[in-house]
């Protein structure tokens, strides 16, 4: 068997096809997509469980925006467990958001980490009798046998909670996890904005090609596939889509929101939201110095993190950020000639270029010349959150 595979490619490397479409206006297209199994999303995109961007308040404002935010896990139990409370805490006002993602219990449906070490079983324990609805396997390396045998376990304790398991690349590995029980697939090793796997590591496989490998298998058995990572603008969104993913887990995109776990800072007259370190100590020393026990010069020295720390231009409202994207998703669907997120699947078809077709593809008529006209859509935003400071936009607005 030769080593060397098949090239890959991610979402630079292709464009979408247009096709002929009945659409008269994005408007008419509808992007509900299924998350797992028995689950759906009114907006296709998840919030990453990472500390600078999904706490509790993060959870609450994708939820009330027909999106979903899953629940780090850097943090002591009892201190997860209380986001999950609070969460689930959150009055639902159907006329304001009536998009709202809901669990069966009519409360905003909450999602939670956990890794697979053996204290997750405990975890998942605490975080289900708090009320979570969905369990987030995590792991860098999800195609492992202590993964496996975690996912198993959960599935025979938990029959009637859905669990999301990755992160993996892989055909291979996309089938062992639906095998032992997975409700949905995360894919995505190494691409996200602030990940360095694959230079520590040199493994990974490119989003693009991870996503159709993986859709090969998860199709024939009806599991949905969470592209995670390597999504920087909307047009992404949409070929990760066409390529079959059904929604598409967001970090570095949404740190910049008001609402995210990122901590906000000014310099020299301009704000900006920035990670808070776990990236240089892990999770499990993190949530060791969170608890105020000692960290050994040794215990730092021998982790290597596979990950930077960032900082993030603030964006504004969590509102403005996905109406953004939510836009421009259905305007690729709407270019492919789908009116679903499903039809999208299945109509897709993608143009591998080259680097000067990507070129070709960045707005150029601005670069020889210094640009001095001013920036009227960010001025338009601002002045309307003059008007209304207090308000954001409504999962309702947002979908006009």
């Amino acid at each position: 068997m030769s080593k060397l595979v098949q090239m890959g490619l991610s979402f630079d490397d292709v464009l979408l096809v247009p096709q002929r479409t009945s659409a008269k206006s994005r408007k008419d297209v509808d992007i509900s997509s299924s998350l797992t199994r028995r689950t759906r999303l009114a907006v296709p995109i998840l919030s990453a469980n990472v500390p600078w961007c999904t706490d509790a308040r993060m959870a609450i404002a994708m939820g009330q925006l027909g999106a979903l935010g899953v629940l780090h896990r850097m943090l002591p139990i009892e201190d997860q467990v209380a986001a999950v409370r609070q969460v689930k805490s959150q009055p639902v006002d159907a006329l304001m958001t009536p998009k709202a993602t809901l669990a069966r219990d009519g409360r905003l449906l909450v999602a939670a980490a956990i890794g697979a070490k053996p204290e997750a079983l405990n975890r998942a324990r605490a975080l289900v009798d708090a009320g979570a609805d969905i369990l987030v396997l995590d792991v860098a390396h999800g195609h492992s046998d202590y993964v496996i045998d975690t996912l198993s376990r959960l599935k025979d304790r938990f029959a009637d909670v859905e669990v999301i398991a990755g992160n993996v690349a892989t055909a291979h590995a996309t089938s062992d996890l639906i095998e032992a029980g997975a409700d949905a697939i995360k894919v995505g090793i190494g691409p996200g904005g602030i990940c360095t796997t694959r230079m520590v590591a040199g493994a990974g496989v490119p989003q693009l090609t991870a996503i159709f490998d993986c859709v090969a298998v998860a199709r024939d058995h009806g599991i949905p596939i969470i592209a995670d990572g390597g999504i920087r603008r909307s047009g992404d969104l949409a070929k990760a889509i066409g390529a079959g993913a059904s929604t598409a887990m967001l970090g570095s995109m949404l740190a910049g929101a008001e609402e995210s776990a990122a901590r906000l800072i000014e310099k020299d007259g301009r704000r900006y939201k920035i990670s808070t370190g776990f990236v240089s100590l892990g999770v499990d020393l993190t949530i060791r110095r969170q608890q105020g026990d000692s960290i050994l010069e040794d215990e730092i020295a021998d982790y290597e993190p596979e990950g930077m720390e960032a900082t993030f231009e603030y964006r504004g409202p969590l509102a403005h950020v996905i109406r953004s994207l939510v836009n421009g998703l259905r305007s690729g669907l709407s270019y492919c000639g789908a009116m679903t997120m499903e039809d999208m699947q299945h109509k897709a078809q993608f143009t591998q270029i080259t680097g000067a077709g990507m070129a070709e593809s960045r707005p150029h008529a601005t670069e020889l010349v210094p640009q001095i006209q001013p920036n009227y859509r960010e001025r338009f935003l601002h002045e309307a959150s003059s008007r209304q400071p207090d308000r954001a936009l409504s999962a309702q607005e947002m979908s006009s």
